[in-house]
C-alpha cells in the first residue's frame, strides 16, 4: 500500500488542480503552488479534512509520471457508436427485455425459441429471426440497463498482432539503434536494416525456428503506431517534445486590474535609419509591461542598447507612474493612457536580468511578488507574448523597413533599401499604435471588450496605489551599493558626491559603517540614505560637470583611456575622451559597418530612452582646473573644497 507525508515537492489535486507543496511557513501553515506559480495556504486542519473529504487527492507514482492529473471518466453511450450499430442495440433489446420476466435460471431452449419468434413477429422484422443461443449471448452482455452493452463490436475488429515476440525485439533494437536519434533516419534505412537483422538472425537457428520477414507496410504501420511523445523525444528533445504536445488544461484566473502584471523584452522586426545620414541602424529592442486582467500596456522601453537591469527598472518606473507628461510629448494622439498603479504580482521573463538583485529587492520594498516561470516556458506569461505576436501583424510588419519574423514571409523584400523610419518616428508611432487602436479593439481574451473599457470598469471597483513621493519610486527603482562616508563625501564607481546634510550624517552617526547608496544612469546625483532621519538624502556630484553624462558613456570612454595606457584618468581627460566617443560615434554614422551604426545609437540615448546631451568643449575648459583623487592625498581636498566654493 502506497502511503505519503508532508515533505516539499508532494504532488496533490484540489477540486482537479494540480498543486505542488512547497513548504511550512512560520505560522505552521502549509504553502502549495499550482503549475503557473499561483500560491495556496492552508493550515493543515484544512488539508487533513478536504483530503477526508476527497476533495484533495495524493497523485500515484509520482516520480514516473510527473504532473499528470487524476481525471474522472464516464462511460460511453449509444449516441458514440454509429448510427447502424445504435439502431442494432436497440433491435437486440427488444429481445433481451421480453426474457426479463425469468431473473434467474432461463427457461429451456422450446420456450426461448417461442418467445424470441413471438417478439420477432411483432417488430415485423425483415432479417432472419436471431437463434436462442444468439439471445442467450446477448442477455449475458447486457450490464445495468446499458443499451451500449448490446451494440455490435464491429470497431474491435481488424489485423491480428503481425510483429511480436522475438521479431518485435530485433525491430524495437533497429528503431532505437538508428531511428530513435536526433539526425533525422528515413524509414526506408529503418526496414533494410530490419530485413538484414532478420536475416542473420535466421542463419544462427533451426529451420523451423526462423522467422517470416513482414512486409514493409507492417513495419510503416508498426512505426506509426508508436507513441508520439516518446519518439518526439528522442528525435527532437525533451523540451521540444512538451511543446509540442502540451496541453492547456487550466486557466489562469485574475481578478482585478494591476493583479498580475507580465514583463518581457523582444527585437522588434523592423530596420531604423540614422536622421542626419539616413543609413540603416538595425533593430530596436522593445521592453513591454502588460496588465494580465485588462491586457493594458503599462509601460513600454524603447531602445537600442542590449536589456539589462536597468531598462527593466526605466520600463517599470514607466509602468507605475502616470502618463500625462509622457503623452502630452507626442501631437495627435486622441486617446489617454490611463495606465498606473503599483501591482500586487509581476511575471519576468528567466533572463539573468530579471535575477538581479537590485531588481529583486526593488519589487520587494515596493511590496511586489515576483513570480518567475519555469525554465524555457514562455506560455506562463502568455498574454504579453501574445501582445508582441499582435504588435507585430497589426504595426510593425506594414511599415516600410520591416524584417517579418522569418525569411519565408520576407521574400524578396529588401529591408534595408526601404528603411526609412527614425527611432523617434517609431516610438511616436508606437504609442499612437498602442492608445488609439490596441486599447481601443475588442479583445477575445476580454470577451469582446476594449483594454481600454476594461481597465476603466476595474477602476471602479478596485483602489490603486501609488507611490506618495516620485522621488521615492526614483530611489526605489535603482542600482545598490554599500559605501563608507568619508571627509570627502562618498564615492560610487569611481564619482565623488557631497553635500551639507551629507556632512551633517557623517558627524552625526559618529561610525564607520557604510551607509546605503543607491544610483542610477545620470552621473549627476546619487540618493544616501540617513539612518537617523529615516529618509533618503538626494546628494549631487561634485563636479558639476558630470551632470546629465550618461554613466555607460563616462565607462565607455574611461576603458578607452585605459586600452591606451593611461592609467589613472582624471575627469577633464575622460570627459575630453567622452567627447571623442560621441564625435566618432557622429562619424560612425557614415560608417561601412552596421555594428558601428548600431553602437552610435545606443551612445545617444540613455537607459532611459532620453537623449544624452553632447560634452561640449567649452564645458570642460570652464569646469574647474584640478581633479580629485582622495586616495593619495585626502587632506588636500579640504582647502580644495574651501578655495572653489569660495
Amino acid at each position: 500500500m502506497q502511503t505519503f507525508s508532508l515533505k516539499p515537492g508532494l504532488a496533490i489535486t484540489i477540486n482537479d488542480r494540480y498543486m505542488i507543496y512547497r513548504s511550512r511557513l512560520i505560522n505552521n501553515r502549509l504553502h502549495f503552488t499550482d503549475e503557473i506559480g499561483e500560491p495556496l495556504v492552508l493550515s493543515e486542519n484544512e488539508f487533513f479534512e478536504a483530503y477526508s473529504q476527497r476533495i484533495i487527492s495524493i497523485l500515484p507514482e509520482q516520480a514516473k509520471l510527473g504532473l499528470l492529473p487524476t481525471q474522472r471518466i464516464a462511460p460511453r453511450d449509444l449516441s458514440s457508436y454509429k448510427e447502424a450499430d445504435a439502431k442494432e442495440a436497440i433491435r437486440r433489446r427488444l429481445f433481451v427485455k421480453a426474457l426479463a420476466v425469468y431473473p434467474g435460471r432461463l427457461p429451456g431452449a422450446v420456450v426461448l425459441r417461442e418467445i424470441i419468434e413471438n417478439v420477432w413477429s411483432q417488430n415485423q422484422e425483415s432479417g432472419p429471426c436471431p437463434s436462442v443461443r444468439t439471445v442467450r449471448r446477448w442477455r449475458s452482455n447486457y450490464h445495468l440497463n446499458s443499451v451500449a452493452s448490446l451494440a455490435p463490436r464491429h470497431e474491435d475488429k481488424g489485423r491480428k498482432k503481425i510483429i511480436g515476440g522475438v521479431l518485435e525485439d530485433i525491430l524495437q533494437g533497429t528503431l532505437k539503434d538508428i531511428y530513435l536519434h536526433q539526425e533525422h533516419c528515413p524509414v526506408t534505412a529503418v526496414v533494410r536494416e530490419f530485413v538484414q537483422r532478420v536475416k542473420e538472425h535466421n542463419g544462427r537457428v533451426l529451420h523451423h525456428h526462423r522467422l517470416a520477414l513482414p512486409s514493409g507496410m507492417t513495419i510503416y504501420r508498426y512505426i506509426q503506431a508508436l507513441n508520439p511523445v516518446a519518439v518526439d523525444k528522442a528525435k527532437i528533445g525533451d523540451h521540444a517534445a512538451k511543446q509540442t504536445h502540451r496541453a492547456a488544461t487550466g486557466v489562469l484566473v485574475v481578478t482585478a486590474i494591476c493583479d498580475r502584471w507580465e514583463i518581457d523584452h523582444t527585437p522588434l522586426d523592423i530596420i531604423l535609419i540614422d536622421p542626419e545620414t539616413g543609413m540603416t541602424l538595425g533593430r530596436p529592442y522593445l521592453t513591454v509591461v502588460l496588465d494580465r486582467y485588462s491586457r493594458m500596456v503599462m509601460g513600454y522601453l524603447l531602445h537600442f542598447a542590449a536589456p539589462n537591469t536597468e531598462s527593466v527598472l526605466r520600463a517599470i518606473e514607466v509602468a507605475i507612474s502616470p502618463k500625462q507628461a509622457l503623452v502630452g510629448r507626442h501631437s495627435g494622439i486622441a486617446n489617454s493612457w490611463p495606465a498606473r498603479g503599483l501591482p500586487r504580482q509581476i511575471v519576468p521573463d528567466n533572463a539573468a536580468e530579471f535575477h538581479a538583485g537590485d531588481l529583486i529587492l526593488s519589487f520587494y520594498e515596493l511590496g511586489i511578488e515576483i513570480l518567475y516561470p519555469r525554465s524555457r516556458g514562455p506560455q506562463m506569461k502568455g498574454a504579453v507574448e501574445r501582445f508582441f505576436r499582435t504588435l507585430a501583424d497589426g504595426l510593425i510588419h506594414t511599415l516600410p523597413g520591416t524584417t517579418f519574423s522569418n525569411t519565408r514571409e520576407r521574400g524578396d523584400y529588401d529591408s534595408e533599401a526601404n528603411a526609412c523610419f527614425t527611432f523617434d518616428q517609431l516610438n511616436h508611432v508606437l504609442m499612437r499604435w498602442i492608445l488609439d487602436i490596441y486599447h481601443q479593439s475588442p479583445h477575445t481574451g476580454l470577451g469582446g471588450r476594449t483594454p481600454d473599457a476594461v481597465w476603466r470598469a476595474g477602476e471602479l471597483k478596485t483602489v490603486i496605489q501609488l507611490p506618495v513621493d516620485l522621488d521615492a519610486l526614483e530611489s526605489t527603482l535603482a542600482r545598490r551599493k554599500k559605501v563608507r562616508i568619508h571627509h570627502y563625501g562618498i564615492e560610487v564607481g569611481g564619482h565623488f558626491y557631497h553635500s551639507d546634510l551629507l556632512a551633517d550624517l557623517r558627524v552625526r552617526r559618529n561610525s564607520v559603517d557604510p551607509v546605503e547608496v543607491r544610483y542610477r544612469d545620470d552621473l549627476g546625483h546619487v540618493w544616501v540614505y540617513d539612518e537617523l532621519r529615516k529618509y533618503f538624502l538626494m546628494v549631487p556630484s561634485k563636479d558639476k560637470r558630470l551632470v546629465g553624462v550618461s554613466r555607460d558613456l563616462y565607462a565607455a570612454a574611461k576603458k578607452n583611456l585605459k586600452d591606451s595606457g593611461v592609467l589613472n584618468p582624471g575627469t577633464d581627460a575622460v570627459l575630453e575622451a567622452c567627447r571623442q566617443i560621441q564625435q566618432d560615434a557622429r562619424n560612425a554614422q557614415k560608417s561601412k559597418k552596421l555594428s558601428d551604426r548600431r553602437r552610435n545609437a545606443a551612445l545617444k540615448k540613455s537607459r532611459s530612452g532620453a537623449d544624452v546631451p553632447p560634452i561640449q568643449m567649452t564645458r570642460i575648459g570652464n569646469a574647474a582646473k584640478f581633479d580629485f583623487f582622495p586616495q593619495a592625498v585626502p587632506d588636500l581636498h579640504v582647502d580644495l573644497d574651501v578655495e572653489l566654493d569660495d
